[in-house]
């Protein structure tokens, strides 16, 4: 089922004929779900999914959460989301949308924990202390973790007696991304996905190493003088660095816990930098804590702090103004510990470098013209060095995620919703043209990171409320088509009148909503915010449209 609205939000092929890492019903004061009830499940989950010699262990305890309170079991889909880096449950609490229409589908409700994320943990917490123990940490990959969530799904069927329902993956950031690609390695395991936020051709040259500051870019430019001023300060910054009393200023300014020395000023440039990054990824209408706490509209919150013209000491009390609404906006924090900042303690960041330097390698860099940072250009050597460095010698392939999912080339693929908000800087890298037939793509105007996997909320902007009507009627022609293949019989075929009528209402409720998303997309997208556009920019020259060559970007 294809649409076409160049101005938003569902895109289609016409001429088809059938790191600085940042990670990617809510009230309007916080859209995280703390009312959810669901029991926690272990599944012993193979160690090796590929190897031909035995394993110690052999296998290792996954964790899943389960809500059946709705669940038909006769005909009621699972859904299943994929989990990312991180504890399941925070995912859990941060994906309503899955939450707000489980009850219309009667669908059980699962989440899958990530292997060595969390608490399914193979080899425990130790298995990243040092020494690197190299041996355990091979396991760690996005193949075996797709395998886990086809080994876990087939159990679940067996498990609930449901070989015959329609499965439905979701996913957001690193989650859509698996989400997307188990829909194309295990296309038996789910009949289909929605993959939010997956920036899936982030590798190699497939975009521009640049292209996420220059989205970052774009969204401080919005504020007149935000992002220039932001460039300059970086110079102002530099300056106060080379003497002790302009240091002394620094940690006053920037209220850093520890005194900061002449070795210090790269690590306050980058807890800046890293506040930049994200605050457009969580540019949420209203207040959330899913990275941390934040209030509603955070940039054009941080752009309030800063005075067209202000230079010198000025500007970098107006930026710490700034990054101290980010970073401590809930002024629990009496000083910032800016020193220690990039010092990884998290469990989570640990795993999470080890795959970045291994599979999960997204080139990124910045030039300070063309965004608001300052020059660091993509140094794959360099890279691949101090990955080896802090992880026993384990080998970066730079571009094997391409080889293994394909990259832009995946018009084969069938049943996968890709949706990219287009304030988010990860959309830079995700699929922004449907690359087949049976593969739709959502621009969501206005909208920040995964934002349509969030719960509803009085304060979502119209087109991301499209966007979830378009995805709720994916998913119903997905049930209904999936259980109709599997069951085998005239309950749930094409020749039923009941079903044609589902199927066509589907089919008629996919056109109306790309009537009402090119309305949305109109009133959301004043043509003074460039970072919310219909077509690529010329400065992202690799992400120009292909005209009828089936590549889609």
């Amino acid at each position: 089922v294809r649409l076409v609205d160049m101005d938003v939000l569902v895109e289609r092929r016409e001429d088809d004929a059938g790191d600085r890492r940042t990670h990617p019903a809510g009230s309007a004061e916080d859209d995280r779900r703390t009312d959810l009830k669901y029991r926690t499940e272990w599944y012993d989950q193979s160690l090796d999914h590929f190897g031909s010699e035995p394993t110690v262990p052999s296998t290792f305890k996954q964790r899943y959460l389960v809500n059946d309170t709705w669940w038909d079991r006769e005909n009621g889909p699972i859904f299943f989301y994929t989990g990312n880096e991180g504890n399941v449950e925070m995912f859990c609490q941060n994906t309503g949308f899955v939450w707000d229409i489980a009850p219309t589908f009667n669908a059980l409700v699962v989440f899958a924990e990530h292997r060595y994320y969390g608490k399914s943990m193979p080899f425990g917490e130790e298995v990243f202390n040092t020494p690197v123990d190299i041996r355990k940490l091979k396991y760690l990959s996005v193949e075996q973790a797709l395998a886990d969530f086809a080994s876990l799904i087939q159990h679940i069927r067996v498990s609930e007696g449901a070989q015959e329902n329609s499965v439905i993956a979701f996913g957001g950031s690193y989650g859509g991304m698996l989400t997307a690609w188990l829909r194309l390695k295990y296309p038996w395991a789910v009949d289909g996905g929605i993959a939010s936020s997956a920036p899936v051709i982030q590798f190699g040259n497939l975009v521009p190493t640049g292209i996420y500051a220059q989205i970052v870019t774009e969204n401080f430019n919005m504020y007149p003088g935000c992002a220039s001023s932001i460039r300059r300060s970086w110079d102002a910054l530099k300056d106060e660095s080379k003497s002790d009393e302009g240091l002394q200023f620094l940690t006053d300014t920037f209220k850093s816990c520890k005194p900061l020395k002449a070795g210090d000023a790269h690590q306050l440039r980058d807890w800046l930098a890293s506040a930049y990054d994200v605050m457009p990824m969580v540019n949420y209408p209203y207040p959330t804590d899913f990275i941390s706490p934040l209030p509603g509209h955070p940039v054009e919150k941080f752009c309030s702090f800063i005075e067209v013209g202000a230079e010198g000491r000025e500007l970098l009390q107006q930026v710490a103004n700034g990054a101290g609404m980010y970073y401590n906006y809930s002024g629990s924090s009496v000083c910032n510990d800016i020193v220690n900042a990039f010092k990884d303690t998290d469990l989570d960041d640990i795993a999470w470098d080890y795959q970045a330097c291994t599979e999960m390698v997204m080139p990124m860099s910045t030039d300070g013209v063309n965004d608001m940072f300052w020059p660091s250009p993509w140094n794959l050597t360099d890279f691949r060095q101090g990955c080896q460095r802090r992880w026993g010698g384990a080998i970066t392939r730079a571009t094997w995620a391409i080889l293994q999912f394909g990259g832009r080339d995946i018009g084969a693929g069938s049943n996968i919703v890709f949706s990219n908000g287009l304030l988010d800087p990860w959309h830079g890298g995700s699929i922004l043209k449907p690359p087949g037939a049976d593969i739709v793509v959502l621009n969501i105007s206005g909208a920040p990171h995964h934002f349509d996997l969030r719960s509803s909320n009085p304060e979502d902007p119209p087109s991301v409320v499209a966007a979830r009507r378009v995805e709720v009627d994916n998913i119903w022609y997905w049930v209904l088509t999936g259980t109709s293949s599997r069951k085998g019989d005239r309950s749930y075929s094409w020749d039923t009148p009941s079903v044609r009528i589902a199927v066509m209402g589907v089919l008629l409720g996919l056109a109306m909503g790309s009537v009402f998303m090119a309305f949305a997309s109109k009133r959301l997208a004043p043509s003074n915010r460039s970072s919310e556009r219909e077509t690529q920019p010329e400065s992202y020259p690799l992400l120009e449209p292909i005209e009828n060559d089936g590549h889609g970007i």
